[in-house]
């Protein structure tokens, strides 16, 4: 891993539950660009700085059109593909209580398809506030989609590298 000040230093979530982290390079310590680097973490609540050492599951993002250490001697490629998600809710009602179900599917520009599912419940002795139950089988169908999506990436992992990879 090589990177320079400027860079993007993009960390991700091992679990479904937690979000990737960035933050900007502020400084390189290590020689030729190797870590460890000083980061300004773009989190919202305490955007902060800290010494780090990379893991596996880091990666540098160098600006477009930058000079980073991979576009050195070379042209930097960039690729963009887009990814739509389609959601579908449904509300079904009886007296006091209602069920939420929510559908979300993805089809990747290879075929994939996959359909992620959701359910809320109300309790006939919550508040009747429709958005909680929207918001809540959304989320669950996005997770389901989420852990689906990651078990596809297991299989092509060990299809391609040989080596077996378990989703966490």
């Amino acid at each position: 891993m090589r990177a320079q000040v400027g860079d993007r230093l993009v960390v991700e979530s091992p679990r479904d539950d937690t979000h990737r982290r960035t933050g900007d390079v502020t400084e390189v310590r290590g020689s030729d660009g190797s870590p460890p680097y000083q980061v300004h973490w773009h989190d919202a609540e305490r955007g902060h700085d800290d010494l780090v050492y990379p893991g596996p599951d880091a990666h540098i993002e160098h600006p477009p059109g930058g000079t980073g250490a991979n576009a050195e001697g070379a042209e930097a490629m960039h690729t963009m593909k887009r990814w739509n998600v389609d959601v579908v809710v449904a509300e079904e009602s009886e007296g006091d209580s209602a069920r939420t179900w929510a559908e979300v599917g993805l089809v990747a520009d290879d075929g994939t398809a996959l359909r992620g599912h959701g359910m809320a419940r109300k309790h006939p002795t919550d508040l009747d506030v429709p958005e909680i139950g929207e918001e809540l089988a959304v989320s669950r169908a996005l997770s389901d989609l989420s852990r689906q999506l990651r078990q596809v990436a297991a299989e092509d992992i060990n299809d391609n590298a040989g080596s077996p990879w378990r989703p966490t």
